[in-house]
């Protein structure tokens, strides 16, 4: 029950605000635990990865603990807020579409595991020529009463997939506002954002390594 406010709330979870009971005042957050955009210019710092010959934006961009060596996946998380993005391009040795490239993500223990409440599910082109399953969705209540979410997206295009899952995590269900903000930040900016090279000059995992972040 103390999660059907948020659930409630995330249902329609484009606003970036949702009311609470009046005997529940909004938390205090510090700054640095809700990620923001570049100062309000419109600007997210970018990193750039040259091994997977990708650009992620990142909000908040010099706080992110970025590993693309260790693993095949880029994997970059933000203490502060509980955050984590993880994406990965890789030749699939077949032809693929999103169903395909999400099965191999699940096979390789990609996707987030637990029954998850979708709040968006959509299928759409992206990076001009990826046929991509975009979902948002919501964790149950862990025991403790912290709630995640998710932003997920599983393009393939010919025999190229890429992954991308963004999840984040707060306290309780009265931080639901926070965590809806961060899932629309995500899908809009992290998602939206991501650019990766034309698909004839993917690079091979023993290429050079990142690049620092940047903006732009």
């Amino acid at each position: 029950m103390r999660a059907a406010l948020l659930w409630a709330c995330l249902g329609t979870w484009a606003p970036l605000s949702c009311a609470k009971p009046a005997e529940q005042p909004p938390p205090a957050v510090a700054p640095s635990q809700a990620p923001d955009d570049d100062g309000g210019t419109g600007r997210l710092l970018r990193y750039r990865s040259k091994r997977l010959r990708l650009s992620l934006p990142l909000p908040d961009g010099r706080a992110w603990r970025i590993d693309d060596h260790s693993q095949p996946e880029l994997v970059a998380t933000h203490e502060a807020s509980r955050s984590r993005v993880m994406v990965t391009v890789f030749n699939a040795g077949q032809l693929v579409g999103r169903a395909q490239c999400e099965d191999i993500a699940k096979s390789r223990n990609l996707v987030p595991s637990g029954d998850l409440r979708p709040l968006e599910d959509q299928a759409a082109i992206t990076q001009g020529t990826f046929d991509t399953r975009i979902e948002v969705a919501l964790a149950a209540e862990a025991p403790d009463g912290s709630l995640k979410g998710h932003v997920m997206a599983f393009g393939g295009f010919l025999r190229k997939c890429y992954v991308f899952v963004y999840s984040t995590e707060v306290s309780s269900p009265s931080d639901g506002s926070i965590l809806a903000a961060r899932l629309a930040l995500a899908r809009s900016r992290v998602l939206g954002g991501l650019e990766l090279d034309p698909f004839d000059s993917v690079a091979r995992d023993s290429e050079a390594g990142p690049s620092q972040t940047s903006p732009r």
